[in-house]
Order: structure tokens, then sequence, then C-alpha cells
């Protein structure tokens, strides 16, 4: 039997639905003012998705220039002000973005989907612990569309800091709700090797090969795993795979 200690890597955090669909970005704004009386909350809101269509672009000008039009008619429009934090991010500007992520949600506390991106900018930042903290708390929004992604992400931020018990509870948390996301079976299937847990490993390691088909990082490790199960045959088999 081959003894095998795969050694978990820090994958960067994907900021979940950063550009997608629904997800708002802002501008540049200046805090401290108060919102128009005459604020028109559909212009607000138009020009909130014209800068998304900038930045979308990566025309971060134009995307601050119409973004800085909604912030000046609703400086706590909350989509706008984590926008504003997002173009700060994308810019390198480090302690602007961490600012905008903070008003954006003390503006808005149950916004998720900031909640979420600013965790995944404190992990950018090797602010684990934060960052973990953080999704803990976009954890329990039970409505919250990509929860099962969420998880897999608190999973990943558990194993940064070498929690490895909650890692692997969030992670099969992440898998009871959306048993077809194949990133979170990877993972568990990495702890469990990291541990010597080759058995525990197999099965999710199988789930995502199925889900998201052979690489050949993930069949090096079920090589590895069966022979260390003592499965000469499926090692076998994997290597084949690989060979192909």
């Amino acid at each position: 039997m081959i003894g095998h200690r795969r050694r978990i890597t820090s994958i960067r955090m994907p900021m979940l639905s950063v550009l997608a669909g629904s997800l708002l970005l802002a501008g540049c704004a200046t805090s401290g003012q108060g919102v128009h009386t005459d604020a028109n909350p559909d212009a607000v809101d138009a020009y909130t998705q014209l800068g998304v269509a900038y930045l979308e672009r990566d025309n971060l000008p134009r995307a601050l220039n119409a973004l800085d039009r909604a912030l000046e008619l609703n400086p706590r429009h909350a989509e706008a002000l984590q926008a504003l934090a997002l173009v700060y991010q994308q810019q390198g500007e480090s302690e602007l973005a961490n600012r905008y992520f903070q008003q954006a949600l003390d503006a808005e506390p149950s916004f998720t989907r900031a909640r979420n991106n600013y965790a995944a900018f404190l992990y950018q930042q090797a602010e684990f612990s934060k960052a973990c903290e953080q999704l803990e708390m976009a954890s329990q929004d039970a409505q919250y569309a990509n929860r099962a992604q969420l998880f897999t992400n608190l999973g990943q931020c558990y194993l940064a800091i070498d929690e490895l018990d909650k890692a692997r509870e969030r992670l099969q948390r992440a898998q009871s709700i959306d048993p077809r996301n194949p990133r979170g079976y990877l993972m568990l299937a990495e702890l469990e090797v990291s541990q010597g847990n080759y058995d525990q490993a197999w099965a999710p390691l199988q789930n995502y090969l199925q889900l998201a088909g052979p690489d050949p990082a993930a069949l090096e490790m079920a090589i590895d795993v069966a022979l260390a199960r003592g499965d000469d045959a499926a090692a076998a088999d994997y290597q084949r795979l690989l060979n192909n």
C-alpha cells in the first residue's frame, strides 16, 4: 500500500455572481449625503445597471461615471455601494474596497450577495478568519440562490485556517443542498486525503469525476487513493484514462 498525503492548496475563492445577471455594481460616490428628495428610484437603478454594463466590459471610467450618478441620487443604495467596492477591488484599492463593502452591508445587512462578495475580497486579502465570519452570516440566508456554492466557499475558507472539522461539515452541507456541484466533492476528497482517510475520500472523488469528467489532477489523486486502498485494478483503470 502506498502512503499518500496530498497537500491542500488554497484556491482563490471565486466571487459569486460578481458580474452575473442580477448583480448590480456601482461607481464613485461621496458618502454622508442624504437621499435627494426628488430622487427617482428608477433613475438610480438605471444608472446602476448602466454602470454594471460598462464594468462587465472592463470600461471602468464609464462605469464610474454612470455609477457615480446613481450614488449622487441615493448615497445609501446598497447595490451601488457594493458595486463601488467591487470597482475599487478591481483597481487594487483595497482600503476603499473594504470601506464600501462595509457601507453596503451597513445600509442593508441582509444583502447576502454583497456579504459573499465581501468575504471573497477578504479571502483574497488573506483575511481568512474574517472571510469565514462573513460567510457564516451569509449562510443563514436560506433563500440565497447560490447557497450551495456559498457553503463550498465556506468549507474552503475553513480549510485555509486549518479548521478541518468545520470545513468537512460545510462541504457536506453544500452537497446536501446541491448534489451536482462538483467543486465541493473535489475539495472534500482533498481534505480526506490530506488526513490519510482514503476510504472516506473515495466516494466524493468518484462523484467529482462523474460530474466534472476526468481531469489530470483528479485522475492522479484517484490513482493514489486507489493504490492506498489496495485497489490495483481501479488504479490501473485510472492510469489508462490519464495516459489517454
